[in-house]
């Protein structure tokens, strides 16, 4: 008798627990009720199991990825993944991973940067603070030389992650940026920065070297 109620209590507190984290998953990552989209529809019918099969389907994938490599697909012609790497990304859109590949190789994969935007936009509005995809965007800006729009993304990604060579990717974006901009003094203060991450490193005391000539025939034209 002992045994049973144990088994029913232990059956309670599993739902219970299944109810709460699809509550919190419908809290986090869905859109409101009147907002949602068919595939919203799907992952609410899919229930518990979405996390679980999303990282099937990314393990899928990677193997995918693995046998077209092997038989010297280059990456830009692997449009097989991208379906599954959506799935995942519908299934459980908190797998960054996912979006920030969709959105590559749908941006220089296959040179269709609107799609590639508009799934980017999707995955910051799920994963607001994600060092990856606030970095992504920095360098699609950046690349699609909206200088603003980038340095402002990568000041903001910068400041998602403690990583020292994440933070060097970023300062990387806003020096070169200010330098399309004209910004000498951003140029020197993301200089500065760098050089405070790597005090010896060769590119960017070279850097430093030119900014100084600069200023100097800058003081000579003034």
């Amino acid at each position: 008798m002992k045994t049973k109620v144990m088994a029913c209590v232990l059956y309670v507190v599993i739902v219970a627990g299944g109810m709460l984290l699809d509550g919190w998953h419908e809290m986090k990552y869905m859109p409101p009720a009147e907002m949602r989209q068919s595939q919203d529809l799907l992952v609410d019918m899919v229930g518990d199991i979405r996390t679980v099969l999303a990282r099937y389907l990314w393990f899928r994938m990677d193997l995918f990825h693995e046998v077209l490599d092997e038989q010297g697909v280059s990456p830009e012609e692997q449009t097989e993944v991208l379906p599954l790497l959506r799935m995942v990304t519908v299934l459980d859109p908190s797998m960054t991973e996912s979006y920030d590949q969709i959105v590559w190789d749908l941006y220089k994969g296959q040179g269709d940067k609107e799609t590639a935007l508009a799934v980017l936009k999707e995955g910051l509005s799920r994963n607001p603070n994600d060092y990856q995809l606030n970095f992504r965007r920095a360098l699609l800006a950046y690349l699609d030389e909206d200088y603003k729009t980038a340095r402002e993304f990568a000041a903001f990604s910068m400041s998602l992650t403690s990583d020292k060579v994440s933070q060097a990717d970023c300062l990387r974006i806003i020096y070169h940026s200010a330098e399309k901009e004209k910004n000498l003094s951003l140029q020197e203060r993301a200089l500065s920065d760098l050089l405070y991450l790597r005090p010896n490193d060769a590119l960017w005391l070279r850097e430093k070297e030119k900014l100084e000539k600069r200023k100097k025939e800058q003081k000579k034209d003034s």
